[in-house]
């Protein structure tokens, strides 16, 4: 093992031990929170639940293919509108040195923004159909200096970012087979178009009870070059369950994806069939505020014997929400790595809501 191997190797390792922070950190929170209880009075009206923290994906390498924003179970309710404008940013890095074995190297090391814009259309009490399309653009960035001087301050592994210039922009995926993904130039465009539909099948509302069914499927319109479309049509299909109370909401998204393959990906195996995953706990508070603990993810398509690929994404949200008017809400929410290395390393959304 050479001394730049040892070095990854190492900070590898430390990377893994860091891995128990964020759930240790959201295991507390969740007991400060005491979701069955609360000190105020029971007759006073804390608001209206809000639903879970709005988040995308924005891996590289999971851009190309469906990714349903997480949603509650509760419908719109006939003739309503809703409009969401999400703005997501992200950094992503990963250096092998000296390649993997068999050939492969997997070279990452960019920043992405994802404009969205999410519309939904209550057609019955029950019944909502929306769509989603979205503008991505992905470069050097400029967080490389801020993040180095984090790591540094702290004493966190920095998995040789300091060995490369900052805010490069490099993109490379290839092994013994050949190379898929090369690219070394800033890349921009508009994404697919995300149809989708939402039944509320269970609508306990006294008890505060609901359950929902999502199918959806995209439709090709970014570039498949770029990373930025499989040109392939994709199907999803999520169960949606929501609980709340007094001044809490419990929602859970568990969801299949069925994906294409890109055309130009022929150095390595790939599924088509994946599995999704949302948790999130909301706690009301006063004054149109609400904060959240969430973490999500997926299954990976890839069998490319590079765990940066293969694993499961999974992330940990912290964040909040605030009704800046009767029918608006910001949100602001952080994302970073929960339990693996196959997504970004930080993340930073802000979205507003609006019901028309």
């Amino acid at each position: 093992m050479t001394a730049n191997q040892t070095v990854h190797y190492n900070e590898n390792i430390m990377s893994e031990k860091m891995k128990k922070f964020p759930l240790f950190l959201s295991v507390i929170i969740l007991i400060l929170l005491n979701p069955t209880g609360s000190s105020a009075d029971e007759s006073s009206q804390v608001g209206d639940n809000k639903g879970p923290l709005l988040t995308n994906n924005l891996y590289p390498f999971y851009l190309p293919y469906i990714n349903l924003l997480p949603e509650n179970a509760q419908s719109l309710g006939a003739g309503n509108v809703r409009l969401i404008i999400a703005n997501n940013y992200a950094n992503t890095f990963n250096l092998d040195l000296d390649g993997m074995g068999d050939g492969m190297q997997f070279d990452m090391d960019l920043e992405s923004l994802r404009l969205a814009i999410n519309l939904d259309v209550g057609v019955s009490d029950r019944l909502d159909i929306g769509l989603e399309t979205a503008y991505v653009y992905e470069y050097g960035g400029f967080f490389d200096p801020v993040i180095q001087g984090f790591h540094k301050l702290f004493g966190f592994p920095n998995a040789g970012r300091s060995k490369v210039e900052n805010n490069l922009f490099r993109l490379k995926i290839q092994n013994a087979n050949g190379t898929w993904i090369d690219l070394q130039t800033p890349v921009s465009g508009i994404g697919d178009i995300t149809l989708k539909a939402k039944l509320n099948i269970i609508n306990a509302g006294k008890k505060g009870f609901y359950l929902a069914i999502q199918p959806a499927v995209k439709i090709p319109a970014g570039n498949e070059s770029l990373l930025l479309s499989n040109g392939k049509t994709d199907w999803a299909v999520n169960l949606l369950a929501e609980k709340t109370g007094y001044n809490y909401g419990i929602y859970i998204n568990i969801g299949w994806m069925h994906v294409g393959k890109p055309e130009n990906l022929q150095i390595f195996d790939f599924t088509e069939d994946l599995f999704s995953y949302m948790i999130c706990y909301e706690w009301l508070i006063r004054g149109g505020w609400s904060l959240y603990i969430q973490a999500d993810g997926n299954s990976s398509p890839y069998m490319s014997g590079h765990k940066r690929l293969d694993d499961q994404s999974g992330t940990i949200n912290l964040g909040f929400k605030y009704e800046i008017a009767e029918k608006a809400l910001l949100q602001i929410s952080f994302a970073e790595e929960f339990f693996t290395f196959a997504t970004t390393d930080v993340s930073l959304m802000i979205a507003m809501t609006f019901i028309l």
